[in-house]
This record gives C-alpha cells, structure tokens and sequence, in this order.
C-alpha cells in the first residue's frame, strides 16, 4: 500500500528532531511523509521495530496527540536487539474535505514519558496540565 491518503493530508511531512536520525539542533527540515516511507520501506526486510512502554496523550482541541514509545530494532534473522530509542511523536491534524487528517508530525527524542510532556509544554504550547498514560494496546500499531 502505497497512499496513505486515508490518514494523512497530501502535504504530511515528518519533522525528525535532534539528535533522531543523526540530525543536529537547527539543521531539522520537514520531509514528506511518502518519502519518509519510502526511505523506511527497503529496512523492514532486515530490521524488526518492536515498540515498548507506550504513553499517549491526547491535546485539548482534538486535533493532536503524542505517543511516547521505547523502539527497540533488531536484525530480523536475530532475537538481539541492536538499539533502543526512546521516542516522542506529536501527530497534528487538520479538517479536511474527507474528515479529520494528519498534516504534520514531529519526532523528538524524550527519554520517558516525564521528558515527552515537557516537550509538549515547552515546544508544542500543551497545557501545563498535560499527563502522558500508559497505553497497553493501540489498535494494530501495539
């Protein structure tokens, strides 16, 4: 499956933040999210993503939400994991002709659930009262 129009607006792009993907303060730049996809596609053949202690948190508006997940990679041929990257997304949606869609994600490195809702508040403009919990499933994504 290659369109991914049913959940993203067609100019979805994915901020990868300092230090994610070897990118350096100030030196981020906004990627289209098909391309991001592309670029991740060739690796699912030889690496296996599991993901761990996942948090959520939904914004007041509705139309934002943050997952905060342990990633944890490992060669697909081995039980060994070969990294773990603690993970923040924030997921922005807009309205659109065909319903509520994802226009913009950002991906921030945060150690635990404390570091991601400090992210939100500081980075983001979340309220102070913002609380991550934890989540024992997400639908397919778990």
């Amino acid at each position: 499956m290659t369109d991914l129009s049913s959940f993203t607006t067609p100019d979805c792009t994915l901020t990868a933040h300092a230090p994610v993907w070897g990118t350096r303060a100030g030196s981020e730049r906004a990627i289209p999210i098909a391309e991001v996809r592309k670029r991740l596609a060739g690796l699912v053949r030889f690496v296996r993503a599991t993901r761990h202690d996942m948090h959520v948190a939904f914004h007041p508006d509705g139309n934002q939400i943050c997952l905060s997940v342990q990633f944890k990679a490992r060669p697909a041929f081995l039980p060994v994991t070969i990294r773990t990257e603690p993970l923040a997304f924030v997921l922005r949606a807009c309205e659109t002709p065909d319903g509520l869609r994802i226009c913009a994600v950002d991906e921030w490195s945060a150690a635990d659930p404390d570091a991601a809702r400090l992210l939100l508040i500081e980075h983001h403009g979340w309220p102070i009262e913002t609380a991550l919990h934890p989540q024992v499933a997400f639908g397919a994504a778990s």
